[in-house]
């Protein structure tokens, strides 16, 4: 496995990231599953700050491998709640547990169950617990598992069932990962791309994904513009993958050779990725994305991450987000022979108008929030006062 190519981060807080990287989470174990009969699905609610839900058996007890576990406590859920089922239904179901419109939760935290759909085809039907239906991409990637729409059954109320069959989760977030986990994606992508075939046209191309497209992002985020012109200068070719098909964004990830990709949800997408890929993470922050660990090492990529940001202070996960082409990025450029129009001045000119920008949107969007920098103490996450004056204090002598 090739992990990070540290030579391009910053050397704030590095060593935990370090720990981080090195976690060995691949486990030959084969996931349970429990069966519980007479038993009641409970919908997410939130009491006195525990994140519960899940299925509860006929005697009232919480079903252990119906929650969810995560390396961040914050991540994690599942517990009992007292309710009466709402409704009754003389049938057996599969849980597939929360569901919530966020594509990169979506691949790390909720499809994770659907192992068992793979090695025990039936027509039991899926139950997920949400306040939407699953549609969209979302729909798509089910339909490329072979999940088909009619068996998806929707609840946002306790509801109670003859029985329900509980798979464990192939993947808990910075703890562990099955085999069986990446046996969901390797299906996604033989099916993609028996429907599109056309797309060989990626085979052995770098691709830059870039994120400046979806409109939503414009007033949180700023400075992807000139790293995405640099990498399309160097003969990467860019494209928003949401406008196209889910098939085909399989397609291209497996059959390039290298994806470059600002950190977020977007590196996640890899899951798809062909072993060995090469992923280059422009790093828009400093905090850690723990979730992307597995996938590094389910798809043994060669992975080389570059601190591209300014951090004066945490933030949650909408930003605000300053993107600078500093001298990490200075220096992989050099060291990859890639040509660039970097010029001292106008940089050191755009990075204070991003402050400037920068400076008000953190303050009215974390302002009291109380923030603090999570770190990987290489056992758990903990948060460090002391850590936010040191990013502060870093950061301050980048602007």
């Amino acid at each position: 496995m090739d992990i990070s190519n540290y030579k391009y981060m910053d050397s704030l807080f590095l060593d935990a990231y370090k720990k981080m990287d090195q976690m060995q989470l691949y486990t030959d174990r084969l996931p349970e599953v429990v069966e519980a009969v007479e038993a009641v699905v409970l919908p997410y609610k939130e009491i006195e700050g525990r994140k519960l839900a899940g299925v509860m058996d006929a005697d009232g007890n919480f079903i252990t491998l119906s929650g969810f576990s995560a390396l961040s406590e914050v991540d994690s859920w599942g517990g009992t709640y007292e309710a009466e089922p709402a409704e009754y239904l003389e049938e057996t179901v599969i849980y597939f547990g929360r569901f919530w419109k966020h594509w990169g939760h979506f691949l790390m935290d909720m499809v994770s169950r659907m192992w068992y759909i793979l090695s025990n085809p039936s027509d039991y039907r899926i139950v997920y617990d949400s306040s939407v239906d699953i549609s969209g991409v979302y729909l798509e990637f089910l339909k490329l598992i072979g999940i088909s729409e009619e068996r998806l059954l929707r609840i946002d109320r306790p509801t109670g069932f003859q029985k329900v069959i509980i798979p464990e989760c192939s993947h808990k977030p910075g703890l562990a990962f099955h085999k069986e986990y990446k046996l969901i994606f390797d299906t996604a992508i033989e099916n993609a791309l028996l429907e599109i075939p056309s797309q060989k046209k990626y085979l052995g191309k770098s691709l830059y994904f870039t994120r400046r497209m979806q409109k939503s992002l414009i007033p949180m985020e700023v400075g992807e513009k000139e790293i995405e012109q640099m990498f399309r200068k160097n003969g990467f070719l860019v494209i928003a993958p949401e406008r196209h098909s889910l098939a085909e964004q399989i397609a291209m990830i497996y059959l390039a050779d290298r994806i470059a990709c600002v950190s977020g949800t977007l590196p996640h997408n890899m899951v798809f990725a062909h072993d060995g890929e090469e992923l280059v993470i422009i790093r828009k922050t400093n905090k850690p994305n723990y979730r992307q660990v597995a996938v590094n090492q389910m798809r043994d990529l060669k992975v080389c991450s570059i601190d591209a940001h300014i951090s004066l202070a945490p933030v949650g996960p909408s930003g605000p987000f300053v993107i600078d082409f500093n001298q990490n990025m200075q220096e992989y450029c050099k060291n990859y022979g890639m040509a660039t129009s970097y010029n001292a001045f106008l940089q050191w000119f755009r990075r204070k108008l991003k402050v400037i920008w920068y400076l008000p949107l953190l303050w009215k969007r974390n302002h009291g929030k109380g923030y603090q920098v999570p770190l990987f103490d290489g056992e758990k996450f903990t948060t460090n006062d002391r850590a936010k004056k040191e990013l502060r204090r870093f950061y301050s002598r980048r602007v």
